[in-house]
């Protein structure tokens, strides 16, 4: 037992009185974690965890018994046993939980995420979660202190994963963030909430269901929150990198730093932090000592710099975890794994030097060998999270979980027992969480690749139909409910994506063929025709099939029907092809949920007003637009398209 906890002993008044809060305590976290060989214990060291592994575990900090009372200490038990009960990281690759700053990311949702859930199941839960973070805000300030007793400072990314924390509990953000943090959050924040309120039913959730929940949840932190997250984690490791070169200097007397250049035990502050004539004082003193270096000196001082910074960062973030209220982390390996850790990356270090000059040979060789579909995709880029962004916030409609009044029920109402004392109503006693209603949702984007689209139109369309794979891939990874597929489409349909298929390298390299289609070099190469009207009615019913609430066909057009005699839907022919086109997409417009959105992406693509116009209902057009201004204005004729 650690030092300062020597007057818990057993044998003592406060010993007993302490196994008698600890039995409690322990019976609570059984009955939320529904775990009955669980232990609770006191911790080997300060603070609260629950501990994954060798054995389901949670350990108390008595300290907090004696000084913070019970209802606090069963807010933060009921906390640790509902991580027992939804928490799971299993799935996680190893290689993503290991990336620096990612598990203190994820543990800074799921800490909200079970709050969440054992707030809804237990009554009095929520009075004892909100006595804990009244007091400490799920250990916000210590979390802070220690990184300043670490380091002089908070680093970025730390500051985000509190302020995750601070959000869910106070619906709002500190004040005075840095400008890189604020602007993270306020991108990401709004996923954060999707991800801790998605949470498995609240009576008897399956373990099928809990892993599903869990999942979900690390989908959208890995796929909406970490990209931006990353980015504050690279800037503190530069940050950091530049001061411990800043600690060098100091250390060797080439350099002074004096009163608010200092935090937290003499520590220097990250450049960042520092007044604006100091900043570039240190800046201009490090580039001169740089200089003044042979390339191997200069190599070896930013290397070691590099290495004491990774080993801060690395240990900050492990204590980091051990703070927040539940350790969603394994424990430590012994010495001798992480000895041979240590030995393994010094290994891939020299590797990674040795074969330096044979990737950078590779990369140029691989630029040579970029397909049609990798070089479009590096143009978009700078589009499809936007796209993205706006689709999922569309598509997102209830977040919150909802009750209603229910007897027999689920959990009992406050409320509702002092009408029955009153009235003896027992109709008001209980209430219901509502089903959870998650919609699904289809697309089916539809590419024309007859010879009108040569030239431009099809450089373009091109661009415009990989940012929405791209986009619409990334939609549904988040979602989850969420279906897409790509057809082409010349005197008939050309598959290149099915609903039920996942976005692969084969489908990829199949749409890198697109281009060539225009000209005869393709797959189906009947580059003649486009039968509009034939093509359309046959994407309809493949969307159909789908049974998805809400239907979506995007067609990338310049909305010349010009097909052959044989692909017409009946009753129409060559002769009334434009006719036919307007048929098939007010048929849609009037018997479907179908929502048309015409796009001519390039110049010359007027027609897709005429055939694709708002005067039906559930139909839309962009036309002559190009795929900025397609990024910029989708979300509002989505929008419009929805109402």
């Amino acid at each position: 037992m650690p030092e300062q906890f020597e007057k818990f002993k057993v044998e003592t008044p406060e010993g007993k009185e302490l196994n008698e809060r600890l039995e409690r305590f322990k019976n609570m976290a059984r009955v939320i974690g529904e775990d009955f060989e669980m232990k609770v214990e006191i911790g080997k060291q300060p603070g609260w965890r629950y501990i994954f592994k060798p054995i389901n575990k949670i350990e108390v900090n008595p300290n907090d018994i004696e000084e913070k009372g019970l209802d606090y200490c069963f807010g933060i038990t009921s906390h640790e046993g509902s991580h027992r009960k939804i928490s799971r990281t299993d799935f996680i690759p190893k290689k993503i939980w290991q990336e620096r700053g990612f598990s203190f990311l994820v543990n800074a949702v799921e800490d909200p995420r079970v709050n969440n859930w054992v707030g809804e199941k237990y009554e009095g839960a929520k009075d004892w979660l909100e006595k804990v973070y009244e007091q400490d805000l799920s250990a916000e300030e210590k979390s802070s202190e220690i990184a300043r007793q670490k380091m002089g400072y908070v680093p970025k990314h730390i500051q985000f994963g509190l302020e995750v924390i601070r959000y869910w509990h106070t619906g709002k953000f500190s004040k005075d963030l840095p400008k890189e943090v604020k602007e993270a959050l306020e991108k990401t924040i709004k996923y954060a909430e999707l991800a801790y309120q998605n949470i498995p039913e609240i009576t008897n959730p399956s373990e099928e269901e809990i892993s599903k929940s869990a999942q979900r949840m690390y989908k959208i932190v890995y796929s909406a929150i970490w990209p931006e997250y990353q980015k504050l984690v690279d800037k503190a490791f530069e940050d950091e990198k530049m001061r411990q070169m800043i600690k060098d200097l100091i250390e060797k007397g080439e350099i002074k730093l004096e009163g608010e250049g200092k935090g937290k035990k003499g520590e220097p502050l990250p450049l960042d932090e520092l007044p604006e004539d100091l900043k570039k004082k240190l800046e201009k003193k490090i580039k001169e000592k740089l200089d003044s270096m042979s390339e191997e000196e200069r190599k070896k001082f930013e290397e070691s710099a590099e290495k004491k910074a990774g080993e801060i960062l690395d240990e900050l973030e492990e204590d980091e975890n051990k703070e927040l209220k539940g350790k969603l982390s394994e424990q430590p390996g012994t010495k001798s794994e992480e000895k041979k850790r240590k030995k393994r990356e010094e290994e891939e270090a020299k590797r990674k030097k040795e074969l330096a000059e044979k990737i950078k040979e590779i990369e140029r060789k691989l630029e040579k060998e970029k397909t049609e579909y990798q070089k479009a995709y590096e143009e978009v880029k700078p589009y499809i999270d936007k796209v993205a962004e706006d689709i999922i916030n569309l598509f997102v409609f209830k977040r919150w979980p909802q009750f209603k009044v229910s007897f027999p029920g689920q959990r009992m109402r406050l409320k509702g027992a002092f009408k029955y004392e009153a009235r003896k109503d027992y109709r008001e006693l209980f209430e219901r969480r509502l089903k959870e209603e998650r919609k699904n949702f289809s697309v089916l984007l539809l590419v024309d690749l007859s010879g009108s689209m040569e030239g431009d139109k099809i450089e373009e369309t091109f661009k415009g139909a990989v940012l929405f794979t791209e986009a619409l891939e990334r939609v549904g990874s988040v979602l989850g409910n969420f279906k897409t597929a790509i057809y082409g489409f010349q005197d008939d349909s050309i598959k290149y994506k099915s609903f039920d298929e996942k976005l692969n390298e084969k489908i990829k390299k199949e749409m890198s063929i697109m281009k060539r289609e225009v000209e005869n070099e393709g797959k189906h190469n009947r580059k003649s025709y486009n039968n509009d009207g034939y093509c359309l009615d046959k994407a309809s019913k493949f969307l159909e099939e789908t049974g998805s609430e809400d239907k979506f066909l995007f067609v990338l057009s310049d909305g010349k029907p010009e097909g052959d005699s044989e692909h017409h839907i009946p009753g129409y022919s060559e002769s009334t092809e434009d006719e036919e086109l307007l048929a098939v997409v007010k048929n849609i417009s009037e018997k479907t949920n179908q929502k048309i959105l015409g796009i001519g992406l390039g110049p010359g693509t007027d027609h897709v007003k005429k055939f694709y116009s708002e005067k039906n209902k559930n139909v839309d057009n962009l036309p002559n637009i190009n795929v900025k201004d397609l990024a910029d204005k989708l979300a509002l004729k989505l929008e419009e398209l929805i109402k």
